[in-house]
C-alpha cells in the first residue's frame, strides 16, 4: 500500500473512484476542488493505491489562515474511505500528516456522508484521534427521494398537498426550462438576492453562481432550471449531479407569484429529467436533524418533506487537530464571530445548521 498525491492527469481516475463509492459526493469531485480554487482554497488530494488500483483517497481545500501563516484543511463531504477500517484510516491520516506539516494545517475536518447508526465508524474515528466538531458545515440531514421508480409511483409517492401544488402549478401555466446559460444564472441570482432579503441569509456574490456554472456545468456535473409565469423568472433551482446521484443545491423564488406554487413544479420537472438521464437518487440537502415549529429551516423541512423521501442523518463534522491550542482557540473564535456576525446581519443569533 502506498500513498501519492494526485493531479490533473488522475482527474478521471479520481472520479471513478469516488462514484463508485457508496457514500459518494460530488463536493468530493475533482471538478469541485477546481472550483473551490476560485474563492481562496486550493485542493489537497490524498490517495492510497495497492497494486496499482486505487483503494481510498480524499479531496481536502486547504484555506491560509491570515496573519499566523497556518492553514485549515477542509474535507467537504470526505474522506472516499471505508472509515470503519482501522488500518486504512491510520494509512490515510498518515499520508494526510505530511501534507498538513508542511501546510502547518491546524487541523482537519471531516463530514463524510456516513449514517449516523454506523457506529462502528464513529468509534474509530474517535480511537484514531478524531473530535466530534462543534458545528456543522455541510447538512447533517437530508431526505433522498428514490429516482429507481416508474414516474407515476413517484408522484403518488408524495404527500397530497404536494401533488396537489404541482397540479395547480400546472394549471396557472407555470412552466419550467433548463438554462444552463450566463443569462439563466443571471435570472437565478436576482431571484436568490429578493429570497435571502426576505427569509434573512446571507448568500455568495454572483461570481460564485457564475464560476460554478463555468466549471461545473459543462463536465455534465450540473445545470440550472427556471419557472416561468406570464413570461417572467418566478423561482429557479441549481442541480449539481455526480455518480448516480443530483443534488437540489441552491433554491430561489420571487416573493410576489409564491401563491402560484412554482416551486413544486421546479421538482417534479427536475425529477423528470434526472429520471431521463438515468439518475437514480434525488438528494434534497439540508433540512433540521431535530426539525420543530421555532427552527428557522422548518418551512424548508416542511416542503421537502412533502416529497417523501428516505429520511437519513449523518455522521455529521469531526475535527482532527494537528495543533490542539490552535484549534482550540479558532474554533471557540470561528464560533464567536458567526455569532457577531449574525447578530448584526440578523438582528439574532442562530444556526440554520444546528440541531
Amino acid at each position: 500500500m502506498r500513498s501519492r498525491i494526485l493531479g490533473p492527469a488522475d482527474k478521471e481516475t479520481w472520479n471513478d473512484h469516488v462514484a463508485r463509492s457508496p457514500h459518494a459526493s460530488i463536493l468530493q469531485s475533482y471538478e469541485w476542488g477546481e472550483f473551490k480554487t476560485c474563492f481562496g482554497w486550493r485542493p489537497v488530494r490524498v490517495a492510497l493505491e495497492e497494486e496499482g488500483k486505487l483503494i481510498a483517497g480524499i479531496s481536502i481545500l486547504k484555506r491560509n489562515i491570515p496573519l499566523i501563516k497556518h492553514s485549515l484543511y477542509y474535507a467537504p463531504r470526505g474522506p472516499i474511505a471505508d472509515l470503519a477500517d482501522s488500518e486504512l484510516m491510520h494509512k490515510l491520516l498518515e499520508a494526510v500528516e505530511k501534507e498538513a506539516d508542511h501546510d502547518r494545517a491546524v487541523t482537519l475536518k471531516i463530514d463524510p456522508e456516513i449514517p449516523e447508526e454506523e457506529i462502528r465508524t464513529t468509534a474509530n474515528l474517535k480511537t484514531l484521534g478524531f473530535e466530534k466538531a462543534a458545528k456543522q458545515v455541510q447538512p447533517r440531514a437530508t431526505f433522498i427521494l428514490d429516482l429507481d421508480r416508474d414516474l407515476d409511483v413517484i408522484l403518488k409517492s408524495f404527500e397530497e398537498k404536494t401533488r396537489y401544488n404541482i397540479r395547480l402549478a400546472e394549471k396557472k401555466g407555470v412552466t419550467i426550462a433548463e438554462d444552463p446559460s450566463e443569462t439563466g444564472i443571471r435570472a437565478f441570482c436576482g431571484l436568490y438576492h429578493e429570497t435571502a432579503k426576505r427569509d434573512n441569509f446571507l448568500v455568495h456574490p454572483d461570481a460564485y453562481y457564475q464560476k460554478l456554472r463555468e466549471i461545473m456545468f459543462p463536465a455534465g456535473l450540473g445545470t440550472n432550471f427556471i419557472a416561468y409565469y406570464e413570461g417572467k423568472p418566478i423561482a429557479a433551482v441549481i442541480i449539481l449531479a455526480f455518480g448516480r446521484k443530483i443534488w437540489y443545491m441552491y433554491g430561489a423564488s420571487a416573493s410576489e407569484y409564491r401563491n402560484v406554487m412554482p416551486n413544486h413544479l421546479l421538482h417534479w420537472a427536475v425529477i423528470q429529467w434526472a429520471k431521463d438521464k438515468g439518475f437514480k437518487e434525488y438528494d434534497l440537502w439540508g433540512i433540521p436533524a431535530k426539525p420543530h415549529e421555532h427552527h428557522p429551516l422548518f418551512g424548508v423541512y416542511r416542503f421537502k418533506k412533502g416529497f417523501n423521501g428516505r429520511l437519513v442523518k449523518y455522521i455529521g463534522a469531526y475535527d482532527f487537530p494537528y495543533s490542539p491550542l490552535l484549534y482550540f482557540a479558532l474554533e471557540h473564535g470561528v464560533a464567536w464571530w458567526q455569532n457577531v456576525r449574525s447578530l448584526i446581519t440578523k438582528g439574532k443569533i442562530e444556526d440554520s445548521l444546528g440541531e
